[in-house]
């Protein structure tokens, strides 16, 4: 089919259709989880729920098992497909199925043997007997085998830049493991329903992903002669360096959770799952404007050209503070009112984390851009520092302050390890590179800052004696946004770069022309005249 031809267009383009694919995705399937955990919390009780979470957090805990094979798969994807070396390619993917496939085989059977002492440990105050969670374990481990071989398919996919189809993969498993699991939520099937949905989502997830890599490259024909030990040896001297950033990734996300299960119960697993599981998705939002970069950065490595690598980095940032700006400044102010509505007052306890994971979680993205880059130019030491530094402040202070704190020792960990991990990872990235975050912190963030601040302002003016409602909230999201873009478009944020950004998607009125002004970076990262 014609949907898995490759296109020879401009590289500035697949970065921003590749943005515009998941910030479609992500409009129609954010509401999902909001719709999704009242319904249940409502069927399986908190403590139910709490043991749910304690399952995804074993699941999300065990893509560490990977070695970093993602990354490395994606920025080598990237390198050769733009090289058009398909014999390298041959290798490198056939290498990867059996490394993958390996280590789906061994992490499934240490869960399968070690399960009885694991289920012991973590699931303290849960409601639900103990031969019933062993038989939800052996279903979570099917759905691990399932996800661990999809990281090395999805990673294909998004080295050769189709986030199209990335996305849309995607969008089915999180569609049908939501409504898979509502269904038999709905016939009563309890957890056991629940681990059903996430499971056959996975398998289907998986067969999708397999079907679009045969489609996206015919040329490769995975077989055991074409899998190298020379070629793993170079994949896993790359991955070891940005495993260390994908496990500080995984614990910063899960860590609190197996020690709040350990020490606290898992009531407070829950509490703490939806307060950052939240913060995670709503992180996602501006996310999606790093979600090409690195094999973008790649391409243009391979290209060696520094040029549009430099305004790859500032577009960057300029495009995550306008949108994680205003996003974290209105999460704070209506958090309260959000919580109480969303899942009743009796959970307003997770008000306060919810806006401090949110802001913890913007500062750390401020991180994303470098971070790219530096993997796409095979510069990995800054971010396996960094990674290194976080991981060590993150396991164990959140170990003590859980045991002396409870829930609110959680968010306090997390949180200072993520901010001390992200200062120190910029310190580097300015010793690597000489870039000065300062400069871009006036260039990127310091307009959508000030107009934040404004709608915030402005809000805080008209409905002070308002009480909580999901029209107010509406009414007041719509105010804040319209006041932000007027301030910004005032400030003149906006230039002639991103008219040419826009242009290739909408026509642009005359009269936004005459109030914008010429970008201080050229637009060649968008130029017709480069190589696909």
């Amino acid at each position: 089919m014609s949907f898995f031809r490759h296109e020879k267009i401009p590289l500035g383009v697949k970065v921003t259709r590749n943005v515009l694919y998941n910030g479609v995705r992500l409009l129609f399937l954010a509401p999902l989880p909001f719709l999704v955990i009242p319904f249940f919390l409502k069927k399986l009780g908190t403590s139910g729920y709490g043991t749910w979470a304690v399952f995804l957090a074993t699941s999300g805990i065990t893509s560490v098992a990977d070695l970093g094979l993602v990354t490395t798969l994606s920025k080598h994807v990237a390198e050769f497909y733009t090289l058009k070396d398909f014999r390298s390619l041959d290798r490198l993917v056939s290498t990867g199925v059996v490394l993958y496939f390996g280590i789906a085989c061994l992490l499934s059977l240490i869960l399968w043997v070690s399960s009885p002492l694991l289920i012991a440990w973590l699931f303290r105050g849960s409601p639900v007997s103990v031969p019933e969670l062993e038989n939800l374990w052996h279903y979570l481990i099917l759905l691990i085998f399932a996800s661990t071989l999809t990281m090395l398919l999805s990673s294909v996919v998004i080295g050769l830049q189709r986030m199209d189809l990335s996305t849309g993969i995607n969008s089915v498993n999180l569609l049908s493991s939501a409504g898979l699991s509502v269904l038999f939520l709905r016939w009563n099937w309890g957890l056991r329903g629940v681990l059903y949905g996430y499971v056959l989502a996975a398998w289907i997830t998986l067969f999708a992903y397999v079907y679009a890599v045969r489609r996206l490259l015919p040329e490769i024909k995975v077989s055991l002669v074409s899998c190298h030990w020379s070629v793993a040896k170079e994949i896993f001297s790359f991955s070891v360096q940005t495993y260390v950033s994908q496990v500080a990734v995984v614990i910063h996300n899960q860590i609190e959770k197996i020690y709040l299960a350990r020490f606290a119960g898992v009531v407070f697993v829950g509490w703490y799952d939806i307060s950052g599981d939240l913060a995670l998705k709503l992180r996602g939002i501006p996310s999606l404007v790093l979600t090409p970069i690195m094999p973008a950065a790649s391409e243009l490595h391979a290209l060696s050209d520094q040029s549009r690598i430099s305004q790859l980095y500032y577009r960057t940032h300029k495009y995550l503070a306008l949108i994680a700006v205003p996003l974290a400044a209105y999460i704070v102010f209506a958090s309260r009112d959000f919580v109480e509505l969303w899942v009743g007052p009796s959970l307003s306890v997770i008000a306060i984390p919810l806006s401090v994971l949110v802001i913890v979680n913007f500062v750390n993205l401020t991180t994303g851009p470098g971070l790219m880059i530096l993997v796409g130019a095979g510069k990995l030491r800054p971010g396996l520092h960094s990674a290194i530094f976080g991981i060590v402040l993150n396991v164990t202070l959140s170990l003590f302050l859980i045991r002396a704190y409870g829930f609110q020792g959680a968010v306090i960990g997390t949180s200072i390890s993520i901010l001390a991990g992200s200062v120190f990872f910029l310190w580097l990235f300015r010793r690597e590179t000489g870039a000065a975050f300062p400069k871009v912190i006036r260039t990127a963030y310091l307009k959508p800052i000030v107009c934040s601040l404004g709608g915030i302002l402005v809000l805080w003016t008209l409905a002070r004696s308002e009480r909580p409602s999901w029209s107010g909230l509406v009414v007041s999201c719509v105010v804040f946004i319209v006041v932000y873009l007027v301030l910004l478009l005032l400030l003149r944020f906006f230039d002639s770069s991103d008219l040419a950004i826009v242009e290739r998607f909408l026509p642009i009125p005359q009269i936004a022309r005459r109030i914008i002004p010429d970008a201080e970076l050229g637009s060649s990262l968008f130029s017709d005249s480069e190589s696909a």
